[in-house]
């Protein structure tokens, strides 16, 4: 009989202990379930379902040409129309992407013809989205020192 109602607390005890553990997630986000940049460049959402992925520049040097690295991913039903501005003053590039589609920036040969930043630093840049407005993003400017970006500006 006592090792009956031993063990009928232990299972009573180990249910509280799972119900009271199982609690921490309804009131914590799953981390994991969080769209971030898990690379060197920046997330930019600029539309419902438009995303800029991985946006960075690489150059060798202030004042020179910039490649654009990074996609733009169109997952809704719409063709989509996203306009960089990478700099101040800087000329917009627009990028076409068919709904369901993505774009590769450096594969299109998306440039920056003077980088006003030295790598290591951030080009304050506008994205935006026809029809969704713009967003202000800070777009981290980096050299050839990290492998594979050396392969880009021939520094392999």
């Amino acid at each position: 009989m006592a090792r009956t109602i031993r063990r009928s607390a232990i299972a009573a005890t180990m249910l509280g202990a799972a119900l009271v553990l199982a609690g921490c997630s309804v009131a914590n986000p799953i981390t994991t379930q969080m769209a971030y940049a898990p690379s060197d460049g920046i997330r930019v959402e600029v539309a419902d379902g438009v995303v800029v992925e991985n946006l960075m520049v690489l150059t060798e040097s202030k004042g020179g040409e910039g490649h654009v690295v990074g996609a733009v991913v169109n997952r809704s039903k719409e063709n989509a129309l996203v306009t960089l501005i990478l700099g101040e003053g800087g000329g917009g590039v627009p990028v076409r992407v068919p709904a369901g589609g993505t774009a590769d920036l450096l594969a299109d040969g998306v440039t920056v013809a003077s980088v006003g930043v030295a790598p290591g630093a951030v080009l304050p840049s506008t994205v935006g989205a026809e029809g969704a407005g713009q967003v202000s993003v800070d777009v981290p400017v980096l050299d050839g020192t990290i492998p594979p970006y050396d392969e880009v500006l021939g520094q392999a």
